[in-house]
Parts: structure tokens; sequence; C-alpha cells
């Protein structure tokens, strides 16, 4: 069976040296002219020309033993780097409150009330809820850790992964935690499940889309497929902007409002289903700075919705990956969320660097002026998994045509983890 790959982002690419380790034929179109999507790394040299770089899009990937990342990273012969265990924050009421390293540290944080700690202890005993019928991610936690969780610790922590307020969210947003309730308890599943560390790839996070696109037959960047047609016998002619392909298959491995207008002329329930997934914009404002201790050596901080909004947090690419920047600077990301989704008491204000200087002074006010800045726009970089989500994507998949599949991180999970994790599934449903 031949099959095509439109998109030659992480999820095209792994699903492609997937089918291609399985002996099947397989190729992939990539529109823009570089491989990798959001997972790509940039060279930032220093002002004076060292070398450096950041991320377009996430700084690491959480894998622990024996995963199917862990394994992922093993067969690609691609080493991984942890930084080790650095300090986190969180920004709140005017002040840093270090984020404990071990749950069993959250009993002392400043964090949250005692009755919200007290609460958190009876999580164990809660009884498990079936999958069905989907359930908000506030909700969810609520249910299994008490509401004070779900409003003093839960707000910063989804703000800085998928950059939207969690009382918006499917509990499909975090598919892990459905994972961990099936032991039992939130607590049996992070203890049966294993430790994740955070972890780097030798090169940087674009060094993953490049090894797995060195696996494969063959990969055309600069191809856009703009119509796909039936043929006799259940194949598909696939036309592209400078070249047409007739397959056994396509894979769709796209956002779904990309995927949307292709499926369109196919099947109108999946191209309704896929429009209606809505994705998260992102700015980021990468600077580097003179040495600031203590937060050269950890991870970074988040912010407190209401002590923010829309300055989501920043992170420390440089204590992250030590090949971001060199040992006498500091790199910062400082993320600024959607101000629509957010509550923005000034929407009018440009979020540029003199905004974002003023928010990071607040909560550092030692830090240096930076020696360089470099704005990056992630315009719908991450799918938001808003209630009603899991039937989206199944009406989507379930109503393609046979022989056409969707793969995105909206089906799977937003993070490189759950794309690989969820792929291997995909793999093993097949047969």
């Amino acid at each position: 069976m031949t099959t095509l790959i439109l998109g030659g982002g992480i999820t095209g690419l792994l699903a492609a040296w997937h089918l291609n380790e399985r002996g099947e034929s397989v190729e992939v179109w990539e529109a823009e002219p570089r491989i990798g999507g959001w997972v790509q790394t940039l060279t930032w040299p220093t002002e004076e020309g060292r070398p450096g770089r950041l991320e377009k899009g996430p700084q690491g990937i959480l894998v622990r033993a024996e995963s199917p990342a862990d394994k992922l990273f093993k067969k690609l012969d691609l080493p991984l780097k942890s930084p080790g265990k650095g300090a986190r924050w969180v920004g709140k009421k005017g002040r840093l409150i270090p984020v404990p390293a071990h749950p069993v540290g959250l009993m002392t944080s400043a964090l949250m009330s005692w009755s919200t700690k007290f609460r958190m202890c009876l999580e164990p005993f809660q009884p498990v809820r079936p999958a069905e019928p989907e359930e908000g991610l506030s909700d969810f936690i609520a249910r299994r850790a008490g509401r004070g969780m779900a409003e003093e610790l839960l707000p910063p922590m989804v703000a800085g992964i998928l950059a939207t307020p969690p009382h918006l969210l499917s509990i499909d947003a975090i598919p892990l935690l459905r994972k961990w309730e099936s032991h039992g308890s939130l607590f049996n599943g992070v203890r049966k499940s294993g430790i994740s560390h955070l972890m780097v790839p030798e090169g940087g996070m674009g060094a993953l889309s490049i090894r797995l696109a060195e696996r494969l037959p063959l990969v055309r960047t600069g191809l856009r497929a703009n119509r796909i047609e039936a043929q006799a016998e259940g194949r598909w002619l696939v036309h592209g902007t400078a070249h047409s392909l007739v397959v056994d298959r396509v894979i769709l491995a796209l956002p779904a409002f990309e995927a949307a207008k292709l499926v369109a002329p196919l099947s109108a329930d999946s191209a309704e289903a896929l429009a209606a997934i809505p994705y998260t914009s992102v700015k980021l404002w990468n600077s580097r700075h003179a040495i600031l201790p203590p937060y050269h050596d950890g991870f970074g901080f988040l912010i407190d919705p209401p002590s923010g909004r829309p300055y989501l947090g920043t992170l420390v690419p440089s204590w992250i990956d030590k090949d971001c920047a060199p040992s006498d600077r500091m790199q910062l990301r400082s993320f600024i969320g959607d101000s629509t989704l957010w509550e923005d008491p000034h929407p009018e204000e440009a979020k540029d660097w003199a905004w974002t200087e003023r928010r990071l002074k607040q909560w550092l006010p030692s830090l240096s002026a930076p020696f360089q800045i470099r704005e990056e726009l992630c315009p719908h970089a991450i799918p938001r998994a808003e209630l009603g989500h899991r039937t989206r994507v199944r009406t989507a998949v379930e109503a393609l045509p046979t022989h056409i599949d969707w793969l995105s991180n909206a089906r799977f999970g937003p993070g490189v983890r759950d794309v690989i994790e969820g792929l291997e599934e995909w793999v093993e449903q097949r047969g």
C-alpha cells in the first residue's frame, strides 16, 4: 500500500516513520520550506556572533524510562540530556513562591490554603468516574482533588502548558489525567506510571524532526496539497502546487483547520467537525541578560492568571538547554497569551518588548537590561480542547472516506509526548 502524508510536522514525520518501519511505501509533503512544524530549533547567535539557539515550539519533552518516547529516541539513536532538578516558581500576589520538587512538598507550600491541602490528601479515596460523558478539566480536578486545587494551583499550571484558562477546557486537553484515574486515583496513576523527567535531545527539539526525516525515503518541502480526488478502485489523486500523485491512502497530518479545507468536498460532516476545533495563539519574547541568581539555575516561573493576564510566565531556556546561550548569559522566554481568552484589562496596549519588560521587572526587579531580544509570533499554535472536543474528534475521524485519516496533536494531545504515545496506539490498532 502506498501512503501520502500531508504535513511534515512532528506528527506527519513520526507517522511516516512508523509506516516505513513496517515496510510500507510512504511519501511526505510539507507546505513550508522547512520540516518540523512547531518542533524546530532555530539558530540565534549572540550580539558578537557566539553560537546560540532557541526553540520555535516546545522547549523539551517529559520522558520516563521504557516509555514510548524513551524507546523512540533510543531507536533513532538520538541522545537525551537532562537539565537536572531546577527550581520552579509561581508568581502570585506580588511574589514568586517556590514550587516543591515533590508532591509531598505541597503540604508545606504557600501556594495553597490549608483547607485545599487537606482536601488534596483525600484524592486517593475518591471514586473513579467513567470516561463518558466528557468532563471539563476544572470539574475533573475539583472532583478528584477539591475545588481549591482547581482554583489555586491549576490555572497557572495550565496557562504555562496550554495558554488557556482551564475552565474553558475539556479533560481531553491533558489525556494523561484520564489514564492516571484509570488506576483508581491520580496518586496511584503517577506512582504506577513512573516519574517523568524533562529531557532535551542533543541538538535541540528540532533534532527529533531532522532525525525522523533522515530515516524516511522521500520528504518533499515547499509542496502544498490543494485538492484530493477519488479514483478507481478506492485510490486517491492528490494535487499539489507543482506536483500530483495517485496513492492508496492519504493521511492528513495537519492542523484541524487546514485538514477541514481539504476534506470539505469529500465529507461535509468531517470538515464541519474539524473546523469547529479552536486553536490558541501565543506571542513569545526571547531575551538574553546578565546572570541573575538564583533564577538562572531553574526552570522559570508561571504567573497566577489574576496577577498577570495576558502575561503567562517566563522560562529559562539557558538552564533547560545549556547550548541555548553562552555560560555568561541567561536566556529567558516570556509567554504572552491571547487577550480575548485572559480578560486582558488593557487589550488596546501593544504587547511589545517594553510592555513585557515591565512585567518581567515586577517579578525580577534586579533583572538587567537585555543584550538581545527576539519576538516570535505563534499563530494557531496550540489546539484548544474545549468541552465537546471528544465528539468533534470522533466525528472528524469516523466521517472520513475510506483510506483517508487525520492525525494531529488535536487528536492525541497537545504535547510531543502525547503525539508519540497516541501514534503508538494508532499503529497497534491498525494491526
